[in-house]
């Protein structure tokens, strides 16, 4: 008990930033698409399904991305609201919870590196965390936490990546 109150007094924290790259012989204007076509999420992201954009068909900030996760027997609803939308150069999407606040940014270029007409794709991502008792576990098993944020969202991506190579 002495942990949990302590935990209130540790300072609203974000968790250790996530930087990663990536770069595929898509053009950048295919990875854009991949993104935008939420409605295929489900097709190339583990159990992810029944992926919707609200206003329908409009991707653009303001807009928010809805989809089903978890188990089919007990699947929630998450989401994404899309902050900020350059396209085909840069994306920000923003989620929260009562004990969390997310926010990615994916920024894709051309691949300088070759002739391909390639995409280099850079990725941050932060979560900032709001609850003591996300607090106090962050404290204790930060590192863990972030690394498992991180393979996610490398899964995540390259899910994605590979949705815009298919249709390129």
């Amino acid at each position: 008990m002495e942990l949990l109150a302590a935990a209130c007094y540790l300072p609203a924290m974000a968790s250790f930033p996530i930087v990663t790259d990536f770069r595929t012989n898509a053009a950048p204007q295919a990875v854009w698409d991949a993104f935008a076509a939420v409605e295929r999420w489900p097709q190339v992201l583990p159990g992810v399904g029944n992926a919707q954009i609200e206003p329908p068909g409009v991707f653009t900030a303001g807009a928010l991305i809805r989809f089903l996760t978890g188990p089919q027997s007990a699947p929630v609803t998450q989401f994404y609201r899309v902050t900020e939308c350059e396209p085909p150069r840069r994306l920000v999407l923003e989620s929260d919870t009562e004990s969390w606040r997310g926010r990615t940014e994916y920024t894709i270029g051309p691949d300088g590196s070759s002739d391909s007409g390639g995409t280099h794709l850079i990725v941050r991502s932060t979560m900032e965390v709001l609850s003591p008792l996300l607090r106090l576990q962050m404290f204790v098993v930060g590192r863990t936490m972030t690394k498992q944020r991180e393979d996610a969202l490398k899964e995540r991506t390259r899910a994605l990546l590979s949705l815009a190579e298919r249709t390129a």
